[in-house]
């Protein structure tokens, strides 16, 4: 059996994410590079992707800040470990 996520996971802005021991549900706000701010010194240094996401919940009833920063790997090794669920914006 294949898994959904072994080939290839392609995060798209509005896309959600749920974390499942929270219960707490974000959207896929921006894709940003962590890298683009910085001078450019070596064209070779590849670029680090993150997502910017926008959590509600109970948890978060009472937060001014909602929004947070996770580097597409981590969020994607995220998704693969089962810690989110993910619903793709069709």
């Amino acid at each position: 059996m294949v898994d959904k996520y072994s080939i290839f996971l392609c995060l798209k802005v509005g896309d959600v994410v749920y974390d499942k021991e929270t219960k707490e549900s974000g959207i896929l706000l921006r894709k940003i590079n962590l890298l683009d701010s910085l001078e450019p010194t070596n064209p070779e240094v590849p670029s680090v992707n993150a997502w910017e996401i926008m959590w509600s919940g109970s948890e978060l009833r009472d937060s001014s800040d909602r929004v947070y920063i996770y580097t597409e790997s981590g969020l994607i090794n995220m998704i693969r470990e089962g810690l989110l669920s993910l619903y793709q914006n069709n």
